[in-house]
C-alpha cells in the first residue's frame, strides 16, 4: 500500500486516484467540502474535480459540489456550463443567497447586466448577514443605468458606501472615488482613496492617482509625495513616472523631466500626449528640430488632438517653417474654433505668409472670443497689425484694452511696455474726422468682448507660470512666453501641452 505524506504540494493527476481511496479510509466523508475548498483554493482544479466526480456517484452532498463545479466552470470560462451547475445548486436549496450571488457574477461576466442585476437584487432579499461584494455589484449596475430607470447615481452611491460599511472591499472604494470625481469633489475622492491605501498600502495604481487628484487641486508638494511612494514600490510605473515628469515639466526643470520621460519602458509606444510633452521639453531647450521631429510624431498618433496640434504649429511658427505652419494651424482651429490663441498664431502665420486679409480676419476672430480675456497678448498683437496696416483707430481700442487689463490683474511689464511704446508711435488723430463704420463696429466688438472693469478684475492672468492640472484622467502642462519684443511673430505664447479629455493620463 502506498503512502503519501501531505508536503503543501498538490499530487499529480496519475496518483490522486490513490490519494482520494486513501482519504476515504482515513478521514470520514464529513471531511470532503474541507478538501475541496481547499483544493481549489490552491487552483489545482484537476484533482477538484476528480473529488467531485467521485462523490457525485456517492451522491455526497451534491448542492455543494455542484456549487464548486460551477467556480471552476467559470474560472475556465466555460459560462453555460457554470451557469447549469449553479441552477442545480439552487434546485437543491433555493433558500442561499450565495448561490444567486454566483449565478449573476456569472451573468455580469457574460455581459447579460439587466438580468444580472435582477439575480442579484434577489440574492440581496435572501441575504442572512452584509455581503460587501453583493452591494457593490448592485451599487456599479446601478451606476450604469442597467434597468431601473428611477434609479441613479444617489442610489448606486448608497450601495457602495453600504458595502464599505460592511467590509472592507478594495473595489467598493475605487468605485466610490470615481463617483466623486465625476461629481468633481476631488477632496472627498482623495480621502476616500487615501483610506484604501489601509487595505493595500503598496499599490502604486492608487498611489498615482492620489497624487495626480492632488495635483489637480494645486498641492504640487502632496502630488509629488505621492508619486515619489509609488516609483519607491514600482520604479518603472508608467502613470507615476509620466505624472512626475510634467510636474518637473511645469517648474522649468526640463531635464529632470526628460529623465522621467526616459524611464518609461514603452516610450514608443505611449500616447500622443507623452510625445507632446518631450517635444515641449525639446523646445525649451532650444532643439527645434527634435521638438518638431517629437511633435509631429504626437500627431501621427493622435491626428485629431488638439493641443498636440496647436503645439506643433506653434514651434513650426518658431522654426520659421510658416508653410507647414498654417496647415497644422489651420487643422487645429477646424477642430476647435473658438480658441482665441490659436487663431491669433495663424492670423501671425498668415502675415508672414503676405495674406494681409486673412491675418486680419484670424487676429479680429481672436480678439471676440471668451478666452480673449485671459490673455492681453491677443489684443496686444490685433493693435501691433491694425498699426501696421494703418488702421490706427482700432489699434488705439485695442491697446486701450491691454493698458486697462494692465490696471486690474497682474499683466508682464513687457506687454504694458509694448502697449506703451506702440501709443507713443501713433500719429494724433485729427479731431474733424469721424470714425469709420467699420471701425465703430470693431470697437463695439471689443467692448463686448472685453466686458467691464468689474469683471475684468476677476481674471487673473499669469503667463508666465506654467501650470499643470489634471482633466478626466490626465495632466495638463503649459508652457510661458519668455520673449517679451513688440513684433507680431515674438510676441506668443508658449505651446500648451495636451489636456485630458480622454480620460486618461498624461
Amino acid at each position: 500500500m502506498n503512502y503519501y505524506e501531505c508536503n503543501g504540494i498538490a499530487p499529480s493527476t496519475s496518483t490522486a486516484a490513490n490519494v482520494i481511496i486513501r482519504r476515504e479510509t482515513s478521514y470520514s466523508d464529513s471531511n470532503v467540502n474541507w478538501l475541496l475548498y481547499l483544493m481549489y483554493a490552491r487552483r489545482d482544479f484537476s484533482y477538484c474535480k476528480l473529488i467531485i466526480e467521485e462523490y457525485l456517484k456517492k451522491n455526497y452532498d451534491t448542492e455543494y459540489l455542484y456549487f464548486v463545479q460551477g467556480l471552476i466552470a467559470r474560472e475556465e470560462d466555460r459560462m453555460t456550463d457554470a451557469l447549469k451547475c449553479f441552477q442545480n445548486a439552487i434546485e437543491l436549496n433555493s433558500k442561499k443567497s450565495e448561490y444567486f450571488k454566483e449565478v449573476a457574477k456569472t451573468l455580469y461576466k457574460m455581459g447579460r447586466l439587466r438580468q444580472s442585476l435582477d439575480v442579484f437584487l434577489k440574492a440581496e432579499a435572501l441575504l442572512e448577514r452584509p455581503d460587501n461584494e453583493l452591494y457593490f455589484f448592485i451599487g456599479d449596475l446601478l451606476l450604469k443605468n442597467v434597468g431601473q430607470p428611477k434609479a441613479g447615481p444617489k442610489e448606486a452611491k448608497e450601495y457602495i458606501l453600504r458595502g464599505i460599511q460592511n467590509g472592507k472591499h478594495l473595489e467598493s472604494y475605487k468605485k466610490l472615488a470615481e463617483i466623486y470625481i465625476s461629481e468633481e469633489d476631488l477632496p472627498k475622492a482623495i480621502e476616500v482613496l487615501e483610506n484604501s491605501l489601509q487595505i493595500n498600502p503598496d499599490d502604486p495604481n492608487t498611489l498615482t492617482q492620489i497624487g495626480v487628484l492632488y495635483l489637480t487641486i494645486g498641492s504640487t508638494q502632496n502630488a509629488f509625495t505621492k508619486l515619489l511612494d509609488a516609483l519607491n514600490i514600482d520604479a518603472k510605473c508608467s502613470k507615476a513616472l509620466t505624472a512626475l515628469g510634467a510636474i518637473l515639466q511645469s517648474k522649468n526643470d526640463v531635464d529632470g523631466a526628460l529623465n522621467k520621460y526616459k524611464l518609461l519602458s514603452n516610450l514608443d509606444e505611449e500616447g500622443s500626449e507623452i510625445w507632446s510633452n518631450v517635444g515641449l521639453c525639446f523646445y525649451k531647450k532650444q532643439k527645434l528640430v527634435a521638438a518638431i521631429a517629437c511633435l509631429k510624431k504626437a500627431v501621427w498618433i493622435s491626428p485629431l488632438n488638439f493641443n498636440a496640434l496647436y503645439n506643433l504649429g506653434y514651434v513650426l511658427l518658431k522654426a520659421q517653417q510658416f508653410a507647414s505652419a498654417f496647415h497644422v494651424l489651420a487643422t487645429a482651429v477646424s477642430i476647435k474654433n473658438n480658441h482665441a490663441e490659436c487663431l491669433m498664431l495663424l492670423g501671425a502665420c498668415l502675415r508672414y505668409l503676405h495674406d494681409r486679409q486673412g491675418a486680419f480676419v484670424a487676429f479680429e476672430r481672436s480678439t471676440m472670443q471668451p478666452d480673449a480675456l485671459k490673455n492681453p497678448l491677443i489684443y496686444l498683437n490685433f493693435a501691433i497689425f491694425c498699426h501696421e496696416e494703418g488702421k490706427y483707430q482700432q489699434s488705439r481700442i485695442y491697446l486701450a484694452n491691454v493698458i486697462r487689463m494692465s490696471e486690474t490683474v497682474s499683466i508682464p511689464t513687457e506687454y504694458i511696455e509694448a502697449a506703451h511704446t506702440l501709443t507713443g508711435l501713433m500719429p494724433q488723430p485729427e479731431k474733424d474726422d469721424p470714425p469709420e463704420e467699420s471701425e465703430a463696429n470693431v470697437a463695439a466688438a471689443a467692448v463686448e468682448a472685453l466686458g467691464s472693469t468689474e469683471e475684468v478684475a476677476r481674471v487673473e492672468i499669469e503667463p508666465h507660470e506654467p501650470q499643470s492640472g489634471e482633466e478626466e484622467g490626465q495632466i495638463t502642462q503649459e508652457a510661458s512666453n519668455a520673449d517679451g519684443s513688440d513684433s507680431i511673430g515674438q510676441i506668443g505664447r508658449q505651446p500648451q501641452s495636451p489636456s485630458e479629455d480622454d480620460g486618461d493620463l498624461v
